[in-house]
């Protein structure tokens, strides 16, 4: 096997930059302009429609759609054409026409209610499937193996809620958008039919309402839509801000009780609502304007149509019930022309909420492309070799700056950064993966580490490597970067320089402090993720040939090995509970460990405090068991009695110039 060229595998020294802090605030958003906010809805209207899969569906029930307002616009006109005939007979007392336009009245009006009623529900529909596919879609991105879910929450501080914006923003965008799309192609079919008989009787009152229409467009837009807009997406902020306040507080009610801090969480709650009031206020004040000025001008243009039509009329030109027609026509007329305006309120909720999804969607793309830059730039960092990591020094770790000389087998994977399409990057901590045959579980090579939003390193030139039969007791100071480590190592996108090998991942574990329990069964949550849903067979189960009944007995082996075979005759195997709200902190922390029992195929374990809320006793049973399983681990912990489970200690020590240094003895 050939080794690389060192100058070529040399880490690059930390660039030097200011620290970009992103607090984009709920309470003031960035004001945006209307060419923004129209490419936000183009950007979540064009998938849907585009799909291969979806576009077949989308434009089926849109064609439908518009096709029932048409027919609703239809009926209505024709209906306005018999009252026309209908006032006329009453005029004229002619008794046989008046009963012949009763009964055609009756039979139009008898076809509304049903036309009505499919255009409700295709509408509907529209707005479901919409919603659906888009959903989908941001699922996709948000929870992804790319793990931008995490990325957002570590690195992206502009993006608040994401949560809000998926499970509340997309359905009223979607549902919002097919609302306005139904009513503008009434509006405009509205027009198009109703001008046609308006131009027919007077061109002057044809004029007026055009003209009209037009400048009141114009004022609306201006004067009310884009101020409206503004305090619209703020009001959707801070109204998330106070649920996450009040998510929180259910969520960690025990603590909040022990410390007695009721009244901090009702005085901060108290603080955010006065905010979501005050840009309420501002809301009501903005739609009580444009409600007084919008009643103001229909109350004044009521008798517009007779004013300019009364000449005609006493000149004999137009007959009595064309003349009512035309007011008919005219108000009908009117009202299509101001509806695009008189939706004030979910035109700039649309905008509003089309822009706080766009936000989560271009972050979400963001991360997306530097994987697909990690991808296409691993190339250069690939060797052919054995997979071998040949460290000069016999004993699991160096102290930092030793030689290392590696040979790369598995692929790299390089972390670069792009924030908001600007083309410079930062420095990544190079990950790479082992190939199976490899004799190390994990290589560390002058690796720098620094938080994701500051320029101080918690970690300089830290360099170890750990065979398949090492196990190594991370220590330190608290904030040395102990858990940064280990999420470094775990592929997560830390800021930094320096390289990582370690083991294929699906070959390794994670066991956090606050073990993560799915709402499901014991049977789901001890094979979680690989089972969820129907608790299949585990692909160890499978590979064995192993059914459910010798799954069950695995199981409760593994849960009386750790002391927790009670929880199964509790609860059994496959009923569903709520266990995170269920098990005390040791329980939880046990079951964590059960998942790595569970496996066979592991090679590497990373624990973070794992056992923190076991006694004495528990703790050196669950590593008893933990041993015996798997060869290779790494646990961070304080606890001297956890010495005697492992070979080697690496201690992190805080320096004089900021930062830690490791070093690594054998226990």
């Amino acid at each position: 096997a050939r080794s690389p060229d060192p100058a070529a595998m040399a880490p690059r020294a930390p660039r030097a930059r200011a620290a970009e802090q992103h607090k984009a605030s709920s309470d003031a958003p960035k004001a945006v302009n209307w060419l923004t906010t129209l490419r936000a809805i183009w950007k979540l209207g064009v998938p849907f429609f585009s799909d291969p899969e979806a576009r077949l569906k989308a434009w089926g029930l849109l064609i439908i759609n518009i096709s029932v307002v048409l027919a609703e616009v239809a009926l209505i006109f024709q209906l306005s054409v018999d009252s026309k005939h209908f006032t006329n007979a009453l005029a004229h007392r002619d008794e046989d026409k008046f009963w012949g336009m009763v009964w055609h009245l009756l039979f139009h009006i008898m076809l509304l209610p049903p036309t009505f009623f499919l255009g409700r529900l295709v509408a509907g529909t529209l707005a479901l499937e919409w919603r659906r596919h888009l959903t989908y879609k941001v699922f996709g991105k948000y929870i992804s193996d790319d793990q931008a879910y995490y990325r957002l929450k570590m690195e992206d501080l502009s993006i608040d809620n994401p949560d809000q914006r998926i499970a509340q923003d997309v359905s009223e965008f979607t549902a919002t958008a097919v609302f306005l799309i139904t009513h503008f192609t009434r509006d405009v079919s509205t027009v198009a039919t109703s001008s046609w008989a308006i131009f027919r009787m007077s061109n002057r009152l044809g004029l007026f309402l055009v003209g009209f229409s037009l400048v009141h467009t114009l004022i609306m837009l201006k004067g009310f839509a884009s101020p409206l807009m503004r305090v619209q997406r703020r009001v959707l902020g801070l109204e998330a801000d106070l649920r996450f306040i009040l998510i929180r507080l259910r969520e960690h009610a025990e603590s909040i009780a022990f410390f007695r801090g009721a009244h901090v969480e009702k005085l901060r709650s108290e603080a955010k609502f006065v905010k979501v009031v005050h840009a309420e206020y501002k809301k009501l004040c903005i739609l009580a304007g444009f409600d007084s000025f919008s009643s103001g001008v229909k109350h004044t243009l009521d008798f517009a149509s007779y004013l300019i039509l009364a000449p005609m009329y006493f000149a004999t030109t137009v007959s009595f019930g064309e003349m009512h027609q035309a007011h008919a026509l005219f108000h009908q007329n009117l009202k299509s022309m101001l509806d695009f305006t008189s939706h004030l309120d979910k035109i700039s909720g649309l905008g509003a909420q089309s822009l706080r999804v766009i936000e989560l969607w271009d972050a979400l793309d963001r991360y997306a492309g530097v994987d697909a830059e990690q991808d296409a730039g691993s190339s250069p960092h690939k060797s052919q070799g054995d997979g071998n990591v040949n460290d000069s020094s016999t004993d699991a770790g160096t102290d930092a700056g030793s030689n290392m000389d590696v040979e790369l087998g598995g692929s790299a994977r390089k972390y670069d950064e792009v924030r908001g399409g600007d083309t410079r990057s930062e420095e990544r901590v190079c990950l790479m993966e082992l190939a199976g045959t490899a004799t190390e579980s994990l290589a560390v090579r002058d690796m720098s580490l620094f938080p994701p939003h500051g320029e101080v390193p918690l970690l300089q030139g830290l360099s170890f490597c750990m065979r398949w039969t090492d196990s190594v007791l991370l220590t330190g100071p608290s904030g040395a970067g102990k858990s940064t480590l280990l999420r470094a190592i775990a592929g997560f996108a830390m800021k930094g320089s320096g390289s990582i090998w370690r083991a294929r991942l699906e070959h390794c574990f994670f066991l956090p402090q606050s073990p993560y329990l799915y709402e499901g069964s014991l049977r789901e949550n001890v094979l979680y993720p690989s089972s969820v849903g129907e608790a299949a067979l585990s692909s160890d189960c499978k590979a064995g040939g192993i059914g459910n009944e010798e799954q069950a007995l695995r199981i409760r082996e593994v849960f009386d090995n750790l002391g927790i075979g009670y929880l199964i005759e509790r609860h059994g195997l496959d009923e569903d509970v709520d266990f995170d709200k269920m098990l005390s902190g040791g329980e939880k922390q046990r079951l964590n460990f059960a998942r790595v029992l569970m496996r066979s195929d592991l090679r590497f374990v990373f624990l973070d405090e794992a056992t923190s809320a076991l006694d004495e006793a528990n703790e050196d049973n669950a590593y008893s068991l933990l041993k015996a399983s798997i060869c290779c681990f790494m646990s961070v912990g304080h606890r001297p009695n956890l010495r005697r489970f492992h070979t080697h200690q690496l201690c992190l020590e805080k320096t004089g110039t900021g930062g830690c240094r490791g070093s690594m003895i054998t226990l």
